[in-house]
C-alpha cells in the first residue's frame, strides 16, 4: 500500500503533469452543446439618481448577458478576456465607464496577480511587471462571441450578483458554462464609482435604505423579460449572496438560490454576526423570513456538517455544500485561475495550488448544474441535507 507521503507526492506530480497537457481554462471547464453569445446593455433606474464624474441623472446598470446559440454564426469571433472590461461607451456615460474600467483593472491586479497564494507574499514574475501580467491575461481567448440577444426563447435564466469590490464578469467562465448548457446568464455591475471614495463603497450622505435590494429586484424584472421560461435562478458570491438573502424572502419568481460563501458560514457567535451583517441577521433571525425555493449553500468550512448560522434559514429544501479541502474565498471566481495559462516561461510558484483549486471549482459548477436540473425536473426534496464537494477524480 502506498504511504500517505508518497500518495501526496504522486498527486502533486500528477497535477503538475496534467496542467502541462492543458492549454486553456476550457480544457478543465468543458463547454456544453451550445455556442455562447455575449451582449451588453445599459438600463436606467428612474427611482434613483446618480451623480459622479460629470454625470448627473438616472442610476445606470451596466448589464452583461451570456446566451445560448444553436450554432456558431459565420461572423463570430471569440472575445478576449480584456473585452469584458470595455463597456460600450455613450458620450453621456463615458467618464463613468472609463473610471469603472480603471477600477476593475486595479482590483484584478490586486486580487489575482499581486500575491503568491501559497506564501501570502508579493507575487514575482521574473522580468514581467504586474501590469505586464494583466496585459497578457487580457489577450486570452474566451468562449464568448459578440452576438445580439433576442428575447424569444424558452431558456431558463440565471441572475448573478458579484461580491464586494468586484464586477459583473468576475465569473465569466461560469456564465459560459451555463450558457453553453442552455441557460441565459445575466450579471450587472452593482458598484458605481464615486469621487474621493474607495471603489465598492458609497458616500455616507448618499446611502438610501433599501436601494441595493431594489437594484437586485430591477434585475429580476429584467430577467423576466428575457425568456418565456418561468425558471429564474439566482447565484450570489460573498456580498452578492448576502444581498440575495436580504432581497428574496417571499419571492416566488426565484426558483432556486445558490450562495457562494457569504463569509457568515464561518461564524457561530450571534453577537458578532449581528454586528457585522445586521441586514442578513435581521432577515433570517429577527424576521424569520421565509424563502419559498430550494437553497444551495457553498462554503469551504472543511467540515461535513450544516453551517451554524444558516441552520436558522427557513426554506423548503436546504443543501449545505462544504468543501473538504482548502478553497479560498476568490476561488469561486473564474478570474482566479487565469494566471495558470500564461506562457510557461513566466514563473508561478503557486501553480500546483491553483490547479487543485480549479478542479474544485469545476466540481462546484457541476453541483450547481445538477441542482438547477433537479429543480426544473421537480426532483428536489424537502428538509435539510449535507452534500460535501471534494476534489476526488
Amino acid at each position: 500500500m502506498m504511504s500517505k507521503k508518497l500518495t501526496a507526492v504522486f498527486l502533486i506530480f500528477m497535477l503538475n503533469f496534467a496542467v502541462l497537457a492543458q492549454e486553456s481554462l476550457y480544457d478543465y471547464i468543458k463547454p456544453g452543446e451550445f455556442c455562447v453569445g455575449f451582449a451588453d446593455t445599459t438600463l436606467f433606474d428612474k427611482t434613483y439618481r446618480f451623480e459622479a464624474y460629470g454625470y448627473k441623472g438616472m442610476k445606470p446598470y451596466f448589464v452583461q448577458i451570456w446566451h445560448p446559440l444553436a450554432a456558431k454564426p459565420k461572423d463570430a469571433h471569440l472575445m478576449r478576456f480584456q473585452d469584458f472590461f470595455t463597456i460600450k461607451k455613450t458620450e453621456e456615460l463615458k467618464s463613468i465607464k472609463e473610471q469603472l474600467e480603471k477600477n476593475n483593472q486595479e482590483i484584478f491586479i490586486r486580487d489575482f496577480v499581486a500575491e503568491n497564494l501559497e506564501t501570502g507574499e508579493p507575487g514575482s514574475y521574473g522580468d514581467y511587471s504586474r501590469e505586464n501580467i494583466f496585459g497578457l491575461i487580457g489577450k486570452m481567448k474566451t468562449k464568448s462571441s459578440l452576438q445580439p440577444f433576442s428575447a424569444t426563447s424558452d431558456f431558463p435564466v440565471i441572475i448573478y450578483h458579484h461580491g464586494s469590490q468586484s464586477n459583473s464578469f468576475e465569473n465569466f467562465a461560469m456564465a459560459e458554462y451555463f450558457a453553453s448548457r442552455g441557460f441565459i446568464f445575466i450579471a450587472a455591475n452593482f458598484h458605481l464609482p464615486y469621487e474621493h471614495t474607495i471603489f465598492g463603497l458609497k458616500p455616507f450622505d448618499q446611502l438610501i435604505k433599501g436601494e441595493e435590494e431594489e437594484s437586485l429586484k430591477a434585475m429580476v424584472s429584467f430577467a423576466r423579460s428575457l425568456s418565456h421560461s418561468t425558471s429564474i435562478f439566482f447565484i450570489g458570491h460573498s456580498w452578492g449572496a448576502q444581498m440575495g438573502f436580504r432581497t428574496f424572502d417571499q419571492d416566488t419568481t426565484i426558483k432556486g438560490f445558490v450562495s457562494l460563501e457569504t463569509t457568515i458560514e464561518f461564524k457561530n457567535d450571534s453577537v458578532v454576526i449581528k454586528d457585522l451583517w445586521p441586514e442578513v441577521y435581521q432577515k433570517i433571525v429577527n424576521q424569520k423570513a421565509y424563502y419559498p425555493f430550494p437553497v444551495l449553500l457553498c462554503a469551504a468550512t472543511g467540515q461535513e456538517k450544516p453551517f451554524d448560522f444558516f441552520t436558522q434559514l427557513n426554506a423548503p429544501h436546504i443543501i449545505y455544500a462544504p468543501t473538504e479541502a482548502q478553497f479560498e474565498h476568490n476561488a469561486y471566481l473564474s478570474m482566479f485561475y487565469l494566471r495558470l495559462f500564461l506562457d510557461e516561461s513566466i514563473p508561478q510558484a503557486d501553480k500546483a495550488m491553483l490547479i487543485e483549486r480549479l478542479v474544485l471549482y469545476v466540481k462546484h459548477l457541476e453541483t450547481i448544474e445538477e441542482y438547477f436540473n433537479q429543480i426544473m425536473n421537480n426532483e428536489y426534496g424537502f428538509g435539510k441535507e449535507v452534500r460535501s464537494i471534494n476534489n476526488h477524480y
